[in-house]
């Protein structure tokens, strides 16, 4: 007995650090996974600019949906991302878990809760003509930082007016982390997530870290 009540404290102050602690650059959705379309209480918001992102996504299943969703993250240019499943460090048993797969929620029951960490790396984008870095770009180091253009007609773009396009080499514009029904395509949640340029303001309802 002594044991179990040990390990049900140490379970507790673990959840309790994760519930507090800030991890930088993040945002926390929380949704509900509905068949007729699920949604979240608002969108997330990250600032443009960063190497890495962290997106906790929470979600209750709401009757009657019973059945296994796909997860993806929707919008362009394409993200490098990748989705992990929040699993308990101690399983004490009190609730269910679905399981995490090849980003697919496998047997979702009514009233299951689930919690996904999806970590996003953006590219470095040409900030004149919005393209993702490949090998071959032209790299210049200008006031302490480094661009890459895809030809020497963007280069000569943005040598000729810088202020225009600075700032346009980070990702920005509105992304969906959506869940998908497996039988049927649909979508059973559609998590919002919005890439702000520095000096751009927050609409009302959104919510980041």
């Amino acid at each position: 007995m002594t044991r179990k009540i040990l390990f049900f404290l140490l379970a507790v102050c673990i959840s309790l650090l994760g519930a507090t602690y800030r991890w930088t650059d993040s945002a926390h959705s929380i949704g509900l996974i509905k068949t007729d379309g699920g949604k979240v209480r608002h969108p997330s918001t990250l600032e443009s600019g960063k190497d890495t992102y962290t997106l906790i996504a929470t979600a209750t299943i709401i009757p009657p949906y019973h059945g296994d969703a796909r997860v993806v993250l929707e919008g362009k240019p394409e993200l490098d991302y990748k989705i992990y499943s929040s699993d308990p460090v101690i399983d004490l048993k009190i609730r269910r878990q679905p399981v995490f797969r090849d980003n697919v929620l496998y047997d979702l029951r009514p009233k299951d809760r689930i919690a996904l960490w999806v970590v996003i790396k953006p590219p470095v984008l040409d900030p004149v003509c919005n393209m993702p870095y490949q090998n071959g770009f032209i790299k210049e180091h200008l006031n302490g930082k480094d661009y890459f253009f895809c030809s020497d007609g963007c280069l000569a773009a943005f040598m000729s007016d810088q202020d225009k396009y600075k700032g346009r080499e980070s990702v920005t514009g509105k992304y969906t982390l959506a869940f998908y029904d497996t039988k049927t395509n649909k979508a059973v949640l559609s998590v919002p997530l919005i890439f702000k340029g520095k000096g751009e303001t927050k609409d009302a309802g959104e919510h980041h870290h």
